[in-house]
């Protein structure tokens, strides 16, 4: 039998995908990541000679077998899911190849699954899910790759994929009435005002974060019959080819705040003030679009409330502040109270004017909340 080349195992895949039924399991059906991968490392091993080329007929046995088994209504992955683990697994085989062994076969397949981040670490998966639509480009095409994610089935719970053109027009979202919009315009402005769109086209291959306020679609559907509250979202922003490819999650506001000065006091105790300056100016980190967000929102009309996070001394000195103009001033009594009880656990510290989640580390204060915009 002839040796298979890249493009015919892609060939194979996408063959047996579509003949798969596309009424699969939503994001809580499937199979879990470690079954997956236990039946692909099974099929494959079926496989005769493993150390022989792959022949046209082992791939696509071993694929209808694995799909087949992998679609079954079970908790885990779903259809979707898989078919993302396939696509970012054939994206990764170098070109040219002459052909694949089983065991070839098999690294590329267990290092799929094995990729996948959990939904539980929301930037990683984000990050997973725009380098899975880059990849789809990369190997079906442009209009391949907007068919797809035009479609509403293509949302995965809170995340779906938008593409912006080169002429900063929308060319890809699963809500029809977004799709041939400006991204200057009114699409890539929030619900306050806040226009993040600019943001976004400054994003280079290497991407970065922006957040602003935006409508969550709730049971994969952005129409007005399923439409979602506004809350504030996360999205990691890829410049590829000359298009802009984009995803996100939405955040749970405390969970953020919590997560995002654990974070602080790590960048602290090994870089002191200029460490967590530098963490949070990185395009990088999933909180480096705040800034901008903050600035914005802390000077809307209509805005209720003011974030603001800020490092203490023991004495209740500000070492560092969101708001320059802050430093050196000292610190509520009321939060110099809470930050001696807040400990390095962390609790959340309220009064009638604000709201703010402290940590103290070896007697360094740090804190980040909302308050009112008449407190002083």
């Amino acid at each position: 039998a002839p040796e298979l080349s890249r493009a015919d195992v892609e060939a194979i895949v996408r063959a047996e995908l579509a003949r798969t039924p596309a009424a699969t399991p939503g994001a809580e059906g499937g199979l879990a990541v470690e079954d997956v991968a236990e039946i692909v490392r099974a099929e494959l091993a079926k496989v005769p000679a493993p150390t022989a080329v792959l022949t046209e007929a082992g791939v696509e046995e071993a694929v209808r077998r694995t799909m087949a088994e992998a679609l079954q209504p079970e908790p885990g992955l779903s259809g979707s899911e898989v078919e993302a683990m396939i696509e970012a697994a054939l994206a990764a085989v170098p070109e040219p190849e002459p052909g694949l062994t089983a065991a070839e076969a098999e690294r590329i397949a267990r290092g799929a699954v094995a990729s996948i981040p959990p939904k539980s670490a929301p930037a990683d998966y984000t990050r997973f899910f725009v380098q899975n639509a880059i990849a789809r480009y990369q190997t079906q095409g442009l209009d391949a790759t907007l068919a797809h994610y035009n479609r509403a089935d293509s949302i995965d719970g809170q995340w779906y994929v938008f593409i912006i053109d080169e002429k900063d027009i929308v060319a890809g979202h699963p809500d029809p009435e977004r799709r041939g919009l400006d991204l200057k315009g009114w699409v890539g402005t929030d619900a306050n005002g806040y226009e993040f769109g600019k943001h976004m086209l400054s994003a280079t291959g290497d991407g970065k974060w922006v957040s602003y306020v935006y409508q969550k679609p709730e049971a994969g559907s952005f129409s007005s019959a399923g439409a979602g509250q506004l809350e504030m979202k996360n999205v990691w922003v890829v410049r590829h080819d000359g298009l802009l490819f984009a995803s996100g999650w939405y955040i749970n506001a405390d969970e953020f705040t919590q997560a995002m000065m654990n974070l602080a006091v790590q960048a602290f105790r090994s870089g002191g003030v200029a460490g967590v300056q530098e963490y949070f100016r990185n395009p990088g980190t999933a909180f480096a679009a705040l800034r901008s967000a903050a600035n914005y929102y802390n000077n809307a009309e209509g805005v209720e409330g003011q974030w603001s996070g800020f490092i203490a001394d023991e004495s209740g000195t500000v070492i560092h502040h969101s708001d320059p103009r802050m430093l050196g001033t000292k610190i509520h009594e009321s939060l110099m109270d809470g930050a001696a009880q807040a400990g390095t656990q962390g609790q959340w510290v309220s009064t009638e004017d604000m709201r703010f989640w402290m940590v103290t580390d070896n007697g360094t204060i740090f804190a980040s909340g909302w308050s009112r915009k008449d407190t002083p």
